[in-house]
């Protein structure tokens, strides 16, 4: 009974793939995390830049 139950692979797809996600799904928390604060200091300087580009105008 053990025997069998040892060579049995019925489900073990499913667990394979679930982990394949996981682990898919917390590399890209990580990255877009990084990613966030990198286009978060693009967008300030690009906000100061048209700031200064708004005064020089007026």
């Amino acid at each position: 009974m053990i025997k069998e139950f040892l060579r049995d692979e019925q489900g073990q797809d499913i667990v394979e793939y679930s982990l394949l996600l996981v682990l898919i799904g917390a590399a890209a928390v990580f990255v877009l995390t990084t990613m966030g604060q990198s286009i978060s200091q693009i967008f300030s300087k690009i906000n100061v830049r048209l700031k200064t580009a708004n005064d020089s105008i007026s």
